[in-house]
């Protein structure tokens, strides 16, 4: 079961990413190590990876934080299946390479990303339960599963006696689907606790960037998909709802709407000032009437620009 106390983690997709990211030209290690600091001395200590940020640098990093902290971190990467695993031995090597990675003999918890190829998901809880069987891992959890797949991991997964911890799912103000196609009411009935990926919709909810000037290069086609001709009206309501509470920035919104939804955000950080802003997410809380607005305005309901008083 995921702990029921860690109720905010950070993503460390763009530790390492040069590509998407812009490592080593926007941010370098030094950023990263203050930000991860800061995270500490503010009682932060789930972190998510992937053995596929970065080409496994972003494993890497992490790795080396965690080896200099005595903080006794939470620690989650992916597994992410090839077209060429095919043997429970592929599945071991992956894990034992994050391990590696990661500085670690023993991993919190594995993420699933669903099977490509002749890998079926039948198999892979099998590979899951012998490393659980092993000691290797402590917890299984999914990544990017549909209702379906759940289902069907959950029930092969069940028969060796264990049970999904968690799902890592894009989850934003601008991509609510897990609440209307059974992924989020199917995970609260499996006790599956559901962590946002992309809780800030790749910068479009930072309030860095409006509908028509997303940011350039590689991440700009990323951002288009959340593009919404309400946005800037979804922006201007996200500030004035953080002027109400002491002058939160919409980042600082768009993380305590997903909060309070008893969903565990994970944004991604790369710099200090995004680790302070972050970190403060479950310190506040928007008033249930504010949550109700952002619901409207991101629902299915049309989406109109209120009229001056």
């Amino acid at each position: 079961m995921f702990p029921a106390e860690i109720r905010f983690g950070v993503g460390t997709w763009a530790w390492g990413d040069r590509l998407l990211w812009d490592y080593g030209r926007e941010y370098g290690k030094e950023d990263l190590t203050a930000a991860f600091r800061r995270y500490l001395n503010d009682g932060v200590r789930f972190f998510s990876t992937s053995s596929s940020f970065a080409e496994g640098d972003s494993e890497r990093i992490l790795g080396e934080f965690n080896a200099r902290t005595p903080v006794d971190l939470l620690i989650a990467t992916k597994y992410v299946p090839r077209i060429w695993h095919l043997r429970r031995s592929d599945f071991m090597d992956a894990l034992k390479l994050s391990l590696t990675r990661l500085k670690l003999t023993k991993l919190d918890i594995y993420e699933l990303c669903p099977p490509v190829g002749r890998m079926t998901i039948a198999r892979m809880a099998e590979c899951a339960a012998e490393v659980l069987d092993m000691g290797l891992v402590e917890q299984v959890g999914l990544s990017g599963y549909n209702a379906q797949q759940i289902d069907t991991f959950n029930e092969a997964f069940s028969r060796f006696g264990y049970s999904v911890a968690c799902l890592e799912i894009p989850y934003n103000l601008l991509d609510r689907s897990i609440e209307t196609n059974g992924t989020l009411d199917l995970c609260r009935s499996l006790n599956i606790t559901v962590l946002a990926q992309q809780p800030l919709a790749m910068g479009m909810l930072t309030g860095k960037y409006d509908s028509e000037a997303p940011a350039a290069g590689s991440r700009r086609q990323m951002m288009l998909r959340y593009h919404t001709p309400s946005l800037d009206i979804l922006l201007r309501t996200m500030n004035h709802i953080g002027l109400e509470n002491n002058g939160k920035n919409c980042a600082q919104v768009a993380l305590n709407w997903i909060y309070n939804k008893g969903i565990v955000p994970i944004p991604g950080t790369k710099t200090l000032p995004q680790a302070i802003e972050n970190a403060q997410t479950i310190r506040w809380s928007m008033t249930k009437e504010q949550m109700n607005l952002l619901d409207t305005l991101t629902g299915k309901t049309e989406v109109r620009v209120p009229e001056e008083a």
